[in-house]
């Protein structure tokens, strides 16, 4: 009997790595690709080596794109709705507190609410995207680039997502 249960607890953390493996790889698959402009800040870390800290421009928006009855408290789930600009960028459409219907075109990114600016009557949130790491001694390159760069992003429907390049 003890053996069986061992047996048991061990396949249901195999089984939780290898969904968590497979979820990670179907985005690429399932997963919808959006552009978003970007601006790097910080390029080295001197454990894991060279990466880009972004800040994306759909972080930052007008009080009136704001769907929600209440006003966010710091930390609350922000879904925010984009599509696809006059270029190929992805541009903010509303921003809500649940989850909303989307139209064709449409992608919904999950981020988390981080200040109101009051005094420019600006949300800022936090896409959980901000550190992008890429090969030896070309942070500061990135860096130095002055900004505009555009990231590839891939989301899931079921809410993942994650930075396929920086280009």
């Amino acid at each position: 009997m003890k053996r069986s249960i061992f047996y048991i607890i061990v396949g249901l953390q195999v089984l939780f790595l290898v969904g968590m493996s497979v979820s990670y790889y179907a985005m690429d698959y399932f997963g919808e690709t959006v552009y978003l402009e970007t601006v790097p800040i910080d390029p080295r870390d001197p454990f894991y080596g060279d990466y880009v800290t972004l800040r994306y421009d759909i972080e930052e928006f007008p009080a009136d794109r704001w769907e929600g009855d209440q006003k966010p408290v710091r930390g609350d789930a922000v879904f925010l709705i984009v599509e696809k600009g006059a270029e190929k960028f992805y541009e903010l459409v509303q921003a809500s507190p649940q989850s909303q219907e989307i139209e064709e075109g449409q992608v919904q990114i999950k981020s988390k609410f981080e200040w109101h600016n009051l005094r420019s009557n600006e949300y800022q949130v936090n896409l959980g995207l901000d550190r992008y790491f890429v090969e030896e001694n070309t942070g500061e390159e990135i860096e130095q680039d002055g900004g505009g760069q555009v990231a590839e992003v891939v989301v899931a429907p079921w809410g993942q997502k994650k930075i396929v390049s920086l280009q």
